[in-house]
């Protein structure tokens, strides 16, 4: 029998896509063990094809979430958790922090301003550009844990959405969703170790000399389009990145 009511049902498209979505908030949210109901029990849940429940679960196994045995089924692989799969998920940091079990606060600062250097190099843009800026501090249990700069050229702005920094979610993937003429479609994240100089290279409230994870993450619309960058700053002792390899 299906495990009635672990997955919310879907009525939209892109199908494929939802399913997948609604699949592995599942697996990260432990609503099943270690093994998937049946493709026939999941397109019961999700109220879609079974073709469209198969085409997720090979998503998901091309990412390493799962995988697939005839006579056996579909298992959960024991590497998952919420902490190894932060970057294939478009949520925002306070969610995987929230996910984590911390108590979140987050501070958002938003200016339209000409784009800075040190924010325009990552992404290839021109200096000088007109865009938004942010600045978004992410505390967990008080301690400033995440620390990211976004950077949206202003052409991307819906103008008449945009009354003021009052009111903006700090998941850029909403943001981009309510008031972009492009909203986000996908990400990449280029990661970078980092050490904290003397001179204050991170705002995270650690020593100098110990080390830090920084993310390049370039935002792209459905087209492959950019239409934003991100650099987040991340101490380890709260959040760290896992890479998945397999033959």
């Amino acid at each position: 029998m299906p495990e009635s009511g672990a997955i919310t049902r879907i009525d939209n498209v892109p199908l494929t896509e939802q399913a997948r979505k609604a699949i592995l908030q599942a697996i990260t949210e432990k609503r099943f063990s270690r093994r998937l109901p049946s493709e026939e029990s999941l397109a019961e849940m999700l109220n879609v094809s079974r073709t469209t429940i198969r085409t997720a679960l090979q998503s998901l196994e091309q990412d390493g979430i799962v995988t697939r045995k005839r006579a056996i089924g579909t298992t959960i692989n024991a590497h998952v958790r919420p902490s190894s799969l932060a970057l294939h998920r478009m949520i925002g940091f306070d969610d995987l922090l929230a996910e984590k079990g911390h108590e979140v606060e987050v501070i958002i600062d938003w200016e339209r301003a000409k784009a800075p250097e040190e924010m325009t190099t990552p992404f290839d843009l021109e200096t000088g550009e007109d865009c938004l800026l942010s600045q978004k501090s992410y505390f967990a249990d008080g301690i400033l844990a995440i620390y990211i700069r976004d950077i949206v050229p202003w052409k991307n702005v819906r103008a008449e959405e945009w009354s003021g920094p009052e009111g903006v979610p700090a998941s850029i993937f909403e943001f981009s969703a309510q008031a972009w003429n492009r909203p986000v479609d996908h990400a990449v994240a280029e990661i970078i170790p980092c050490l904290k100089t003397a001179e204050g290279s991170t705002r995270l409230p650690i020593e100098p000399n110990e080390a830090f994870i920084r993310l390049h993450e370039s935002h792209f619309d459905d087209k492959g389009e950019f239409v934003a960058g991100s650099v987040v700053d991340v101490d380890s002792d709260f959040l760290h990145f896992e890479v998945f390899r397999r033959r």
